[in-house]
């Protein structure tokens, strides 16, 4: 049950399905991005956040590396890669619009007795972020 979640995860995200995304969390759900310093809290922030997402970078998509289950959860690796067309309000408004982005992330997913997501931590290299959307120099 715990794998299929995160599978589940990952295809709401590549088919930008809001709803199919917030559904995997529970209604207090948490989703914390440690780079960009963001928490999101509850499934009325995470939508919001989701659908500004796709807004800016409508052919995001993320690829599953390893699904690890833990005692409360998973760790997730996977790498998300697209084009950053838009306007995301949480990174710099300096941000090049076109800018491709490869990035591999780890989840700490937290679940409750539902098998929802209650607590979701993601941890990437912020500075390779910045680097790819031109805000800092390579």
């Amino acid at each position: 049950m715990k794998i299929e979640l995160a599978e589940r995860w990952a295809t709401a995200f590549n088919n930008h399905d809001a709803a199919a995304f917030v559904a995997c969390y529970a209604e207090t759900g948490i989703l914390e991005d440690k780079a960009l310093r963001r928490t999101f809290r509850g499934r009325g922030e995470l939508a919001v956040f989701f659908e500004e997402w796709c807004a800016a970078s409508p052919e995001s998509q993320v690829d599953l590396d390893r699904v690890l289950p833990t005692e409360s959860g998973l760790v997730v690796t996977w790498t998300g890669r697209g084009v950053l067309s838009g306007h995301f309000p949480h990174l710099p408004p300096t941000a090049v619009r076109g800018s491709r982005i490869e990035l591999p992330a780890i989840s700490v997913l937290d679940l409750d007795r539902d098998g929802l997501i209650v607590s979701h931590t993601d941890y990437y290299d912020a500075l390779s972020l910045l680097q790819q959307i031109g805000v800092l120099a390579a």
